[in-house]
C-alpha cells in the first residue's frame, strides 16, 4: 500500500540498516505476530536499536540484512530480492544473533 512494505503472506519482515533493526509498524496494517513481538523483545534486551515505521519498498534494496519471522519457522534469512543480493548475499550478523537468541528462548519455553 502506497509503495510500502507490510509483510509476506504468512510472515513479518525485518530489515537491518546501519545497525538498526527496522520492521513495519502496526499502523502499516500488518498482523501483530507473536514471533515478531518476541524478536523485537529479544533485540531490545540485546541493546539492538529497533525502529517500527512505514518502510518504503526502496529500503529493501538498500538493506544490509533482511529476514522474515513466523511461528512455524522462527527466523528465516532473506539473501535475495528480485535479481539482486541483499547485503553480502548471506545471512548477516544481526540475523544470526537474533536467530540464536530466538532458538534459545523458544527452547527454554518448550522445556518448561
Amino acid at each position: 500500500m502506497k509503495g510500502h512494505i507490510a509483510e509476506a503472506v504468512t510472515s513479518n519482515i525485518f530489515l537491518v540498516r546501519k545497525d538498526v533493526l527496522i520492521t513495519p509498524s502496526l499502523e502499516s496494517g500488518i498482523l501483530p505476530g507473536i514471533t515478531r513481538k518476541t524478536v523485537i523483545d529479544i533485540a531490545r534486551r540485546l541493546k539492538i536499536r529497533v525502529r517500527e515505521k512505514a518502510v518504503p519498498r526502496k529500503e529493501l534494496a538498500s538493506a544490509d540484512e533482511v529476514f522474515l519471522t513466523n511461528s512455524l519457522a522462527g527466523i528465516l534469512p532473506v539473501v535475495k530480492a528480485g535479481t539482486g543480493c541483499i547485503g553480502s548475499g548471506r545471512p548477516g550478523r544481526f540475523t544470526k544473533l537474533l536467530y540464536s537468541a530466538y532458538q534459545q528462548e523458544t527452547a527454554a519455553h518448550s522445556s518448561r
